[in-house]
C-alpha cells in the first residue's frame, strides 16, 4: 500500500511539536524555579531574563536569528528553515503559556530533582526535534553540524558548547547550582542521544571463568 506523501512531514511536524513541549516545561517546571542554566541559547535568555524580567520565549526567539542564517546555509536551506522557524516559534509561545498556567516555584525545590528531571525531559524533547529533522535553534544548530561534520555525538557536543553558559550561572547563581546545572546538562545530552537515535550499540560481555587452584 503506497503511503501519503504527507504523512512523513505530518510526522515529523508531530515529532517536533511534542519535542518543543517537553523542552518548555523542562524549563518552566526545573530549569527556571531551581535556578539552573539550561544551556545554550535558552540559557542566555534564562541570564538575561533573571536580570531584566523579560520574557524568556521572546527572548529565545531575538537570539536565535543569527543561528538561523548558519543553519539555512548548511543544514538544509528552505526546509531547514521552515522546520525551525516552526519549533523557535512553538516553543517560545510553550515557554510563554506554561509560565503562566504551571506552578512559579516548580514541583520541587531540590536542586538533584530538578537537574535529573529537567535534563530527562529536556533531552527527550531535543531528540524528538531532531527525529523529526529540526532543531530549536540555537545549540541545537550547532550540534546537529558538528554531529554531521564530525560525527561527534550529542552528549559530548552539549557539554562542550555549554560550558561558558554554566561559567555564567555560576556567577550569577552561584558555583553549586552551576554544578548541578552541569549534571543535568549531561543527562540531557544523553536523552536526547536516546531519543534521536534509538538504542544502536551492541553491549557484548564475556565472562571468563577458571577454577583456582590453590
Amino acid at each position: 500500500m503506497k503511503q501519503h506523501p504527507l504523512l512523513p512531514l505530518l510526522r515529523d511536524y508531530a515529532l517536533i511539536s511534542a519535542g518543543v513541549v517537553l523542552q518548555a516545561l523542562s524549563m518552566v517546571l526545573f530549569y527556571i524555579p531551581g535556578h539552573l542554566a539550561a544551556g545554550g541559547v535558552s540559557g542566555i535568555a534564562q541570564l538575561i531574563g533573571n536580570y531584566t524580567g523579560w520574557p524568556i520565549g521572546k527572548l529565545y526567539i531575538v537570539l536565535n536569528v543569527p543561528l538561523l542564517a548558519l543553519g539555512w546555509r548548511y543544514l538544509g536551506g528552505r526546509r531547514f528553515l521552515t522546520r525551525t522557524i516552526f519549533a523557535v516559534l512553538s516553543y517560545s509561545i510553550a515557554m510563554d503559556v506554561l509560565t503562566v498556567w504551571l506552578p512559579k516555584n516548580g514541583l520541587t525545590s531540590d536542586s538533584i530533582l530538578n537537574a535529573l528531571y529537567g535534563g530527562v525531559i529536556g533531552g527527550i524533547g531535543v531528540g524528538l526535534v531532531l527525529r523529526g529533522q529540526g532543531t530549536t535553534g540555537g545549540t541545537d544548530i550547532l550540534v546537529r553540524l558538528l554531529n554531521i561534520w564530525r560525527g561527534i555525538p550529542y552528549s559530548q557536543t552539549y557539554i562542550a558548547t555549554d560550558v561558558l553558559v554554566v561559567f555564567a550561572a555560576g556567577l550569577s547563581f552561584g558555583w553549586e547550582l552551576a554544578l548541578y546545572a552541569v549534571v543535568a546538562l549531561y543527562v540531557g545530552g544523553v536523552a536526547a542521544e536516546f531519543a534521536a537515535e534509538g538504542v544502536r550499540a551492541t553491549r557484548t560481555v564475556l565472562i571468563i571463568y577458571g577454577r583456582y587452584h590453590g
